[in-house]
């Protein structure tokens, strides 16, 4: 029996104007796709001859431009053609990528794969929980399995929960049905935790569900608010032997979900920007981050904000200052030939007068180089620029920039909620509410294609039919 394996992963920030290029995605194709990919040997040892495709991931940006889709959906579909006579397709999707001209990229894709096999071909998609499920995408789908964490720890583990309901559903000749129920809401993700109530129990009930027989999925989506599309919402998608059975557990997930809508705070300190500002600079602690949470690189905005960067050199501050990852390329480009320590003026700040800190690199969304960073100091306030832009999500980022993170006691980062990477340098942790196009604040989205009524915009009452 034979299994084809690939992935092609976007996430998508419609409201955001940084379109992803070719150079943007990791890309590997044939046995090379298995360094990201950890599914192989569990076909292998089944019995399954593994097709490797292709594997394309990318840092979330603003929508997909069709070409790109295109590039990389016709690998796919071109190994699909090639083989035929698959019993299995095995992808790696996000679940939230939005093409232009298109829409769910992942749908138009799953469409196209089923114009060539037959029905009797099972298809098994791993999914980012933040995915924004269609409503057909059921059909296409035999099998979906989630994330179960946000912050994400499970990917590897997701991975391989989705082979081996691919690999049980194969050997015992069941046809899964996948039943999805939409749920009218969309709660600020930084305050969906899967670590903390009520998620914790609801996400242990999927795990729970998905160890009984005859399941092969059981996933809360929480959905990409930043994608202004009709699909845009949280769900709750069940893959089971039995069609009855997949829309019955559907439907009581889906009102589990609903009945925790107005459950969910912040739990860290958040605050608008001048506010966090304020709380950084008189905290005792000893190192305070702060995150930029509308101009979140790791939610596809574009990271070039200046807002808490300028707050703080009106400060003239007497801690110690880093604004880490701000995406100006024309910045690294003036300034990059002159060595560290050079006098400079800054036109991006009005011409304020500066120092080259440091040159460095940048690393890419899988730690690779993708290009170089400047750091500059103003007074107390040090600020790192980057060619491209980029997620500082660990100590490794300052160290490829050439700065020394312990060596600051205020450190702001264009991140939503702090990642675990960071978490051990931080002391305190203060979540700014700034504008941008990772906005936490639905309302000032300016969200005009998605299903209303929708929670928190509309207060209602709801039940799946």
């Amino acid at each position: 029996m034979k299994i084809i394996a690939g992935s092609f992963r976007s996430e998508s920030n419609s409201l955001a104007s940084a379109h992803p290029q070719l150079s943007d995605f990791e890309y590997l194709r044939g046995e090379d796709i298995f360094r990201k990919l950890i599914v192989k040997d569990l076909f292998t040892e089944a019995g399954f001859t593994v097709i490797p495709s292709i594997y394309a991931a990318s840092l979330p940006s603003g929508t997909v431009r069709i070409n790109f889709f295109e590039y990389y959906a016709g690998q796919i579909l071109d190994t699909v053609r090639e083989n035929p006579d698959a019993d299995g397709i095995w992808l790696y999707l996000h679940g939230a990528m939005e093409v232009d001209g298109i829409g769910s990229g992942e749908l138009e894709l799953l469409k196209r794969i089923r114009e060539i096999v037959p029905d009797s071909c099972l298809i098994s998609l791993t999914l980012d929980l933040h995915a924004n499920i269609p409503d057909a995408l059921a059909e296409y789908a035999d099998i979906i399995c989630a994330y179960k964490t946000a912050p994400h720890v499970d990917q590897e583990e997701t991975q391989i929960r989705s082979a081996k309901a691919l690999i049980s559903a194969l050997r015992n000749g069941v046809k899964p049905h996948t039943a999805m129920v939409r749920v009218p809401m969309l709660v600020k993700g930084d305050t969906m935790l899967t670590a903390y109530e009520p998620l914790r129990s609801l996400e242990e009930e999927t795990r729970a569900l998905e160890a009984e027989d005859g399941i092969y999925g059981a996933n809360l989506f929480f959905g990409q608010c930043w994608v202004d599309a009709p699909n845009t919402s949280a769900s709750a998608v069940v893959s089971a032997s039995s069609a009855e059975r997949a829309e019955a557990l559907a439907k009581d997930l889906a009102r589990k979900l609903w009945a925790t809508r107005k459950d969910y705070r912040f739990l860290i300190e958040a605050e608008e920007a001048e506010e966090c500002v304020r709380r950084a600079l008189s905290g005792p602690e000893k190192r305070i981050f702060i995150t930029d949470s509308g101009d979140n690189t790791t939610a596809g905005a574009e990271g070039d904000r200046l807002e808490l960067l300028s707050l703080f050199l009106e400060e003239k501050p007497s801690k110690k200052v880093c604004v880490a990852g701000i995406t100006g390329k024309k910045i690294v480009d003036e300034f990059g030939g002159l060595p560290d320590g050079a006098p400079v003026t800054l036109p991006i700040l009005g011409g304020v007068p500066a120092s080259i800190l440091s040159h460095g690199e940048i690393l890419g969304w899988t730690k690779e180089i993708i290009g170089r960073s400047l750091a500059f100091s103003v007074g107390n306030v040090d600020v790192i620029f980057t060619e491209y832009r980029s997620a500082f999500i660990e100590k490794g980022n300052f160290d490829h920039a050439n700065t020394d993170l312990p060596s600051y006691e205020v450190v702001v980062v264009k991140l939503g909620y702090l990642f675990d990477g960071l978490k051990p340098f931080a002391d305190r942790e203060l979540f700014a509410l700034t504008g941008g196009t990772s906005c936490v604040e639905l309302s000032r989205l300016g969200l005009k294609r998605i299903v209303r009524p929708m929670y928190p915009l509309e207060d209602f009452e709801w039940d799946p039919a």
